[in-house]
């Protein structure tokens, strides 16, 4: 259904210049960037100073397909023939609005999802888990989950649903992002040394995060990681609005509860054991289940059910995604993609799971650097080398500028090289491998080793 007329468009927005709107018209939403574009979507036009939006003289292709243009100087799209909104503000401000007024009208449930790590997937797990029943949409697909990604991405969603599925990152703050997306539910993964800035510690993240509990409604669910770090930061917070508090991890008063017995996987649900399987899981992942089972199991969905799903589940692109190659003069090898994102604890997981999973292999660790550590970066990357002589690869790779420190940590243990950046990785990978290696590629996205995963997707075969 489209939800945007040109009545609740000029009430979302504040603003009662409109231009050559025919009669009933209607939008499914907007874009502000064109790589999203749907036909009937509304072009968020990108103005002189403002970051956000979409130079429409550059994309004329999808202009013939808009409902409409939303610009703050209207005049210079009138020659495009197509309805015009006069915005104002700025493009930012329109977004939010937009965001807010659509939240108002919807009467479904809203799952809010943030943390250091482990939040998209998650979110795709709670996705693939209500979308197996219900009526469901989130921002996964777009991986755009800062203040102005989530709220058009919001704007796009259909007021019918049953669920909507929001990832929420730090980005533009998580009070006006709690606010914006006024969850039902709110998870809160974990909490890592990431985005530091200036003098901001871990502490801070964990404020941050809980900030997400801001403006839900007493006796709404909180769901939080018992095992985090200022884990009672989290709790007080939820206590303080007054919100049910569920907790999943490894204590036995967990509300959820994971534990490998006897190589079976399983989750302890109110003294209950249920077997998920025997596969060889990272832990990181087993309490990303954990988190989404608290939700399932508290909004009535059936345990069973959901463990159907989770035992289906497939890792997304970048956060552990699993796939082989053949390459010329090589031969066969196995790739593990966990190249979107690293902090401390995500790195560590990795490693460790990659490890476990793969113990008599020929492991090749492709490591680069973690952003936005802040003055602890050093130190932060020199640790590595715990996770790296828990596993014991036959070789590591470093690409990056802060990932060069572990250099000194490991190169007498392992076989280690540094390489200053991506491109030269890619230009000298293939002297680097065998037939039969195992590959886990991590590192923060600025590093750009999701190149390098491109490069060897080129060489994708079936296992």
């Amino acid at each position: 259904m489209n939800f945007w007329n040109e009545e609740n468009l000029k009430e979302a927005l504040g603003t009662a210049n409109t231009y050559n709107f025919p009669e009933n018209w209607s939008s499914n939403g907007m874009i502000i960037w064109q790589g999203n574009f749907l036909p009937g979507n509304m072009l968020l036009a990108k103005n002189d100073g403002d970051s956000k939006g979409i130079n429409i003289e550059n994309n004329l292709d999808i202009v013939k397909d808009c409902a409409a243009i939303l610009a703050v100087n209207p005049a210079k799209y009138f020659k495009y023939n197509k309805p015009v909104v006069e915005l104002v503000g700025n493009n930012g401000d329109a977004i939010i609005k937009m965001a807010r007024y659509i939240r108002k009208y919807f009467r479904g449930k809203v799952i809010g999802i943030t943390g250091s790590s482990g939040k998209s997937t998650t979110t795709k797990m709670l996705v693939d888990i209500f979308s197996s029943k219900y009526k469901t949409n989130s921002n996964i697909d777009s991986k755009a989950n800062t203040t102005w990604g989530l709220s058009w991405n919001m704007t796009r969603f259909d007021i019918d649903d049953d669920y909507w599925i929001i990832e929420t990152s730090l980005g533009g703050g998580m009070s006006r992002n709690g606010a914006i997306v006024k969850p039902d539910y709110a998870i809160i993964t974990n909490v890592a040394p990431v985005h530091l800035t200036g003098s901001m510690q871990l502490e801070d993240i964990a404020e941050e995060k809980s900030k997400i509990f801001n403006s839900m409604k007493e006796g709404a669910v909180a769901v939080v990681y018992s095992g985090m770090q200022f884990f009672e930061i989290a709790k007080n917070a939820a206590e303080f609005k007054g919100l049910k508090l569920l907790t999943f991890g490894e204590n036995e008063d967990d509300n959820i509860r994971i534990l490998n017995d006897n190589g079976e996987n399983k989750f302890i649900i109110d003294g209950v054991s249920y077997t998920l399987n025997s596969e060889t899981i990272g832990k990181h992942i087993l309490l990303d289940m954990a988190a989404a089972l608290c939700v399932a199991k508290e909004d009535g969905f059936p345990i069973e059910d959901a463990l159907v799903v989770l035992r289906n589940f497939r890792t997304l692109e970048g956060r552990g995604e699993e796939f082989c190659a053949i390459i010329d003069g090589v031969g066969k090898i196995y790739v593990t993609d966990e190249a979107y994102n690293a902090n401390p604890l995500s790195m560590n997981a990795a490693i460790t799971a990659f490890g476990e999973k793969y113990p008599d292999k020929n492991k090749i660790v492709i490591l680069g650097d973690m952003a936005e550590c802040g003055e602890y970066a050093s130190k932060f990357h020199r640790e590595l080398s715990v996770p790296v002589d828990r596993i014991a690869p036959q070789k590591v790779l470093l690409c990056g500028k802060e990932i060069k420190v572990l250099e000194d940590e490991i190169k007498d243990k392992y076989e280690t090289k540094f390489y200053a950046n991506s491109g030269v990785l890619i230009s000298r990978i293939n002297e680097e491998l065998s037939e039969g290696d195992y590959l886990l590629i991590k590192s923060s996205h600025s590093t750009s080793l999701y190149k390098l995963v491109e490069y060897l997707k080129k060489f994708k075969t079936e296992p």
